[in-house]
């Protein structure tokens, strides 16, 4: 065996300081070697750290290569080998969100739970003109709330844990506590930082998906994207052009995605649901709170027990399911699932295995609360636009210390800004709606995703407003798999519920 460090991220710094020492001028400092030799494994019987030289000697060569095999061949996951990374500053929390939809890159990001905002908020190019003031003016309130709540709140939680102001540290979550309460008055034109990882293959589909979003924002973001990492690696990042495309192949760029925009698509659902009608029965889903369990596999428990089954025997997926069946009609079910989860730890996610099961949620939640839920990309996550109608969502610790006057003052204020800048853009008047405004959102995620979402969010540390959601969430699906659930726990209470099933 043998291997060897082909390569890692460096700073950009000491790449330009590369390129601007003369002994070193023409280096190729470009991703796209290492792409293009990693392509020639297949057909190439050469060690693929020759193969790796022959592409750093002749770069040009290396890029015809890469426009072949990556568009003309459509072996796109060649892509996957060049990385790039991005600083992103000064963008909106709105903007944040259709950047993070992507669910295969990486995403550190300002956290408002941790930093105290200063009322630094982007203008969106939509609102430029006449609707200014009115933009300016719903900003200006919401950051004049804040400042004032934040004040009260932090009073408020050092009152109520007075044992935790003598550590550094613990001063520190106690003015979390305050900030992250305080932070349901500002809106989603809030400015934001955040160091963003993608792939070549994957930052060409995010920058084809922003070309066609309605925001200018978050066009702008992705025309970024393309000239930065295109003048890097210019025979990677190709397809997200139609008129390049067409240039460099002589035939079209198809991509629905330009085709069957989102206008076109509300408009036919929209027209659907108008010829229904009245509904005369509403389904009764499983509820609690803002969570309504949709959907879930009806032989849950089955299922898993069928998928651990098949994986350690080498008997038919038939076999296993009457073994699963048979198991649980004899009571021997929770035993066996007891004693296949035995060396379970609240850091490591639950195996393959319960990839299985699945659970479908429809959650209405704050843009707080879901700025914390986009982070499980593992799920399959659809939301809609911010919604006024939908209510408000108030800190109780805003409730505990007479602010959710005023916090309902604000949220309405915000939503009557809106409905006026609506009239000139809706997906723009998005900008001006509070972290307590709420969507609608459709997750859907197997019993892995599940353990994975509890251990995080059922914790103790973790922020009450996604506690509770992905409480009420883990409440529904327990009922209908408690087998497969049984572990499914925040990190605090992992042990002692793993000994109370198990035994120390």
């Amino acid at each position: 065996m043998e291997v060897k460090l082909a390569g890692y991220n460096i700073d950009s710094t000491i790449i330009e300081k590369v390129r601007a020492t003369e002994s070193l001028k023409g280096l190729p400092l470009t991703p796209e070697t290492v792409a293009v030799a990693y392509a020639r494994i297949s057909r190439d019987s050469s060690p693929v750290t020759e193969l790796r030289k022959k592409s750093i000697e002749d770069v040009e060569a290396a890029r015809k290569s890469a426009r072949s095999i990556v568009f003309e061949m459509n072996h796109q996951s060649v892509a996957e080998h060049a990385v790039f990374n991005f600083d992103i500053l000064d963008i909106s929390r709105l903007c944040v969100e259709s950047l993070e939809w992507h669910r295969l890159c990486s995403y550190t990001e300002k956290s408002q739970r941790y930093q105290e905002l200063v009322g630094d908020h982007i203008l969106p190019k939509e609102f430029e003109g006449e609707c200014r003031p009115l933009f300016e003016k719903t900003m200006k309130e919401q950051n004049e709330l804040y400042t004032k709540a934040f004040k009260i709140l932090l009073e408020y939680f050092k009152g109520k844990y007075p044992s935790m102001l003598e550590k550094k540290w613990e001063r520190r979550v106690v003015e979390g506590y305050a900030k992250e309460d305080a932070r349901y008055a500002v809106g989603l034109a809030t400015k934001a930082q955040l160091g963003f990882t993608a792939n070549a293959r994957n930052l060409e589909y995010l920058i084809r998906r922003m070309r066609g979003n309605p925001l200018d924002e978050v066009k702008t973001l992705g025309e970024q994207f393309f000239k930065l990492a295109g003048n890097v690696a210019p025979s990677l990042i190709l397809l997200t052009d139609p008129m390049e495309y067409l240039k460099e192949f002589g035939r079209p760029l198809n991509d629905d995605y330009f085709i069957k925009t989102h206008p076109n698509a509300s408009r036919l659902a929209s027209r659907t649901l108008e010829e229904f009608g009245e509904i005369s029965s509403i389904q009764e889903y499983p509820a609690s709170g803002d969570v309504k369990l949709i959907d879930w596999s009806k032989s849950a428990d089955n299922a898993t027990l069928q998928a651990i089954l098949h994986s350690h025997t080498l008997a038919s997926a038939e076999a296993c399911s009457e073994a699963a069946d048979k198991l649980i009609r004899d009571g021997g079910a929770e035993a066996f699932i007891q004693d296949f989860l035995a060396y379970s730890n609240p850091w490591e996610s639950a195996t393959r295995e319960f990839e299985f099961t699945d659970f479908t949620f429809e959650v209405v939640l704050s843009s707080a609360c879901y700025g914390q839920m986009k982070r499980h990309r593992m799920s399959s996550q659809l939301v809609q636009q911010y919604d006024p109608e939908l209510g408000f969502t108030y800190p109780p610790s805003v409730i505990d210390t007479g602010l959710q006057a005023e916090f309902e003052t604000n949220y309405r204020q915000s939503s009557e800004a809106y409905y006026e800048l609506a009239k000139y853009d809706r997906a723009a008047a998005q900008y001006v709606l509070t972290n307590g405004h709420r969507r609608r959102m459709l997750i859907r995620a197997n019993a892995r995703e599940m353990h994975h979402i509890s251990r995080l969010r059922e914790d103790a540390h973790a922020q009450w407003d996604v506690r509770k959601i992905s409480g009420d969430m883990l409440a529904l699906a327990r009922k209908k798999s408690p087998l497969s659930l049984m572990l499914a726990w925040g990190k605090d209470s992992f042990t002692d519920k793993r000994n109370e099933l198990l035994g120390s």
